[in-house]
């Protein structure tokens, strides 16, 4: 009897160690977290006026671009490809709507005839894109030029000025 009861005892306390025992639950691999599609609204401008201010007065006066000049850019759409525009009437502006993240881009060239430049010459490569106040590409000032040769023997030394490039990242 007493060897039944040992028997009895040992097969006992083996079951509970075979139904005690959790059985582990595969782990399934954490997969990466990809960001939140949303969709944010931004615009591409290209201004054609600009302020200086008076140095004694404070007072603020607004120009004009002179007519002479012609713009011709290109912008990313929504869907990622660049789309020119050529010989813009300005001022221009483009809203778009996009999911992000999204890189958004606006690059051009400022071209000009010599015989249509008049006198006082008002330049300026006026180009933003703005999503808000907080997320925007600051545009390049206007430049004012007494005479004709002065802008001709400005753009001769600094020709990268008359191109703009700018990106503005929209998330």
């Amino acid at each position: 009897m007493k060897k039944l009861s040992f028997l009895l005892v040992t097969l006992l306390i083996g079951g509970m160690m075979f139904t005690g025992c959790k059985k582990d639950n595969p782990q399934t691999p954490d997969t990466p977290s990809t960001p939140t599609e949303t969709t944010k609204t931004f615009v591409y401008k290209v201004n054609n006026t600009f302020q200086t201010m008076n140095d004694v007065t404070g007072a603020l006066t607004t120009h004009t671009i002179s007519p002479c000049f012609h713009y011709t850019f290109s912008y990313k759409d929504a869907d990622g490809k660049m789309v020119e525009v050529t010989d813009a009437t300005l001022p221009w502006t483009k809203e778009i709507s996009v999911k992000t993240p999204f890189e958004a881009q606006l690059k051009g060239k400022v071209t000009y005839n010599e015989s249509e430049i008049p006198t006082p010459v008002f330049f300026g490569t006026l180009a933003s894109i703005e999503q808000s106040p907080e997320n925007q590409t600051k545009p390049a000032t206007g430049k004012y030029f007494e005479d004709k040769e002065d802008f001709l023997e400005y753009f001769a030394t600094n020709p990268q000025m008359l191109e703009f490039n700018y990106t503005l990242s929209i998330n």
